[in-house]
């Protein structure tokens, strides 16, 4: 067990015997013995209480449970507290209760602060970031960018738009895209994008600087380097020292956003032609001599695919995808991505070792072998050509026919 979660066990149990001799527990909410407002009079108590506490009301979804616990969060600057309040507020989520938050009124002459929204970073590196800043006389400026991990700033645009189309096109990328835009810290997405411009700038992408000119539509100052924003949410050190999340990180590739992270058909060829060559080879080779052959691809592509300046992309890939996981209400997903991204940081031989690199590689390989076995066996039916591997499979199997006439 990680040492943070260890910690909220203690401490859960802690405040559990406190509440005891309260008189407050489940059971007893549900009986209606106790009401929610009998249970509100001990919130600040007690540290250990109020985790408890915050972890009792996660099991009894209710609209007005859930709004108290919004109102809790907002309220409280503890971190561990609300850390325990967002886990209930999940769980209420899971069954459609979801509060609404009473957003503050800003100061008459306070400037208000952008906002910003991230996509999930395909297989390819690309991700699309928004950064949106109310103008003055109403409506929104809307700078958009797809930046790639590494080459840099793909695509850019700008508009004024309002605050319903803002939301429409949330809506439309989420149903007819079947990709959610998380709201993330503004200034991770100006940095972003401002480091892919100077990636785009670097490769003489003339086109680049019309960038400069839309973002200062939103932003003055220059842009500042920002890290992935994960120590907020995450224990780093716990992580950095948990072997099981790394031990368990293959079922990351059955996140939906992760399903497509396979490599594309021009990097695996490199390494389906050497399987094929492996399997085509005139050297009569036992079952288990193949399998080593075979293993040695695998392992060779493992390593050369996240090794150098591509397993420094994968590393920074994992990171926001943790943070991505973590923002869509996925802990444990967002716990071993930020564990696989910290092992590739680590590594002096790629992905090997790391199950997740393992696990890609193969399942990239096997798939693309298939399509590639696929097509081949489809164009031979149309096909009086024969490949030098057919023609001494034949010749072969003629020369067996007559030793057997014989």
């Amino acid at each position: 067990m990680a040492k943070k979660d260890a910690v909220r066990h203690t401490h859960v149990a802690e405040g559990k015997k406190l509440l005891a001799t309260w008189g407050l527990s489940l059971a007893r909410l549900q009986d209606q013995s106790v009401t929610v407002a009998m249970v509100q009079e001990h919130i600040g108590k007690n540290p250990a209480a109020d985790i408890a506490l915050a972890a009792l009301l996660g099991n009894f979804p209710t609209p007005e449970v859930a709004q108290a616990l919004v109102e809790w969060e907002d309220k409280t600057s503890d971190k561990e507290l609300r850390h325990e309040l967002r886990r209930s507020l999940y769980k209420m989520s899971q069954k459609g209760l979801v509060a609404k938050r009473v957003e503050p009124t800003p100061p008459i002459f306070a400037p208000l602060e952008p906002e910003g929204y991230l996509s999930p970073i395909d297989g390819s590196g690309d991700r699309l970031l928004w950064v949106v800043k109310a103008k003055a006389g109403g409506g929104l400026h809307y700078l958009s960018a797809v930046v790639n991990e590494p080459e840099g700033l793909r695509y850019f645009d700008f508009a004024e738009i309002s605050r319903k189309k803002l939301r429409q096109m949330r809506e439309d990328f989420a149903t007819r895209m079947q990709m959610t835009l998380v709201e993330v810290p503004w200034r991770y997405c100006d940095a972003v994008m401002y480091e892919g411009y100077e990636r785009a700038k670097a490769k003489e992408n003339k086109d680049a600087d019309v960038y400069l000119s839309f973002r200062t539509h939103l932003l003055n100052a220059p842009a500042q380097p920002v890290e992935v924003p994960l120590s907020t949410f995450l224990d780093i050190e716990a992580i950095a020292t948990d072997v099981t999340l790394l031990q368990t990180s293959v079922p990351l590739l059955q996140e939906p956003e992760m399903q497509l992270w396979m490599l594309d058909h021009e990097r695996a060829h490199h390494y389906t032609d050497k399987i094929s060559q492996v399997q085509e080879s005139p050297l009569i080779l036992n079952r288990y001599q193949q399998q080593d052959r075979l293993q040695t691809v695998i392992d060779s592509a493992t390593i050369e695919v996240f090794a150098g300046e591509s397993g420094v992309a994968y590393a920074r890939r994992l990171e926001e995808t943790a943070l991505y996981f973590w923002t869509t209400g996925r802990e444990e997903a967002a716990k071993r991505a930020f564990a696989v991204s910290l092992a590739l940081k680590q590594s002096t031989q790629g992905g090997k070792g790391i199950p997740f690199c393992e696990e890609l590689i193969r399942q990239s390989i096997a798939l693309h072998y298939h399509e590639e076995k696929q097509h081949e066996k489809e164009e031979s039916h149309g096909s009086l050509i024969m490949r030098p591997s057919e023609f001494a499979a034949r010749v072969q199997g003629a020369r067996g026919q007559r030793r057997g006439v014989r």
